[in-house]
């Protein structure tokens, strides 16, 4: 069985299928792991969810999948949802009709995935504090380090990492792909948001 892991879809159906037919992705053989922000910004969260219940993907919870999160709540138990931004009521709106199910869904997402090879996040880690001390904001949004405003500055990866396995994340598509490699030539470390929704491609390991 081999582990897929694909980057930020963002609402890219068909390019989240394509990649899935160029890796010759085999539904019930292969496993599929995605680094979150599934459905926010692209123009088909409808399309998106049908591929995740068609090949049982896994996924770490993202930034816009946790402001998702809240809205779908707020919708669902009939609370005033507050739209910050027109691509979000699109997303609810497209979402509308499975609006529970995906409620439930995301209600369940993990902040990370830990395995012996390797460790899937969002946006990554705290690189002091490892693993168990990265809070909760930190899984979801972190870019820079020491944190900063903006995009621009050193990230997190710069820094020393207490972690052993490869580190799969996304959320950082101002960097693009990113393999930073071991002495022997093995990954410890990839990034995965090469900027789909944003006019650049979606990438996979």
């Amino acid at each position: 069985m081999r582990t897929i892991f694909i980057g930020d879809v963002h609402g890219c159906s068909v390019e989240f299928r394509d990649m899935l037919d160029s890796v010759n992705y085999i539904e019930g053989s292969d496993r599929l792991l995605l680094t979150g922000d599934a459905f926010s910004r692209g123009p088909d969260p409808m399309g998106v969810w049908d591929i995740l219940q068609e090949t049982g993907a896994e996924m770490v919870l993202g930034n816009h999948d946790a402001k998702l999160l809240e809205k779908l709540q707020c919708r669902v138990t009939g609370q005033q949802v507050i739209i910050n931004k027109p691509d979000q009521r699109y997303t609810l709106d497209h979402l509308d009709s499975v609006s529970e199910i995906v409620l439930a869904w995301l209600t369940g997402i993990p902040l990370y995935i830990l395995e012996d090879t390797f460790l899937l996040v969002h946006a990554g880690i705290n690189p002091e504090k490892g693993l168990e001390g990265t809070s909760r904001e930190e899984f979801i949004a972190i870019r820079t380090w020491p944190p900063a405003e903006g995009l621009e500055g050193l990230r997190w990866h710069d820094a020393p990492i207490p972690v052993h396995q490869t580190i799969i994340f996304g959320h950082d598509a101002p960097s693009g792909l990113v393999v930073k490699r071991r002495a022997d030539g093995s990954p410890y470390l990839i990034g995965l948001d090469s900027g789909c929704v944003y006019g650049g491609h979606l990438s996979a390991y």
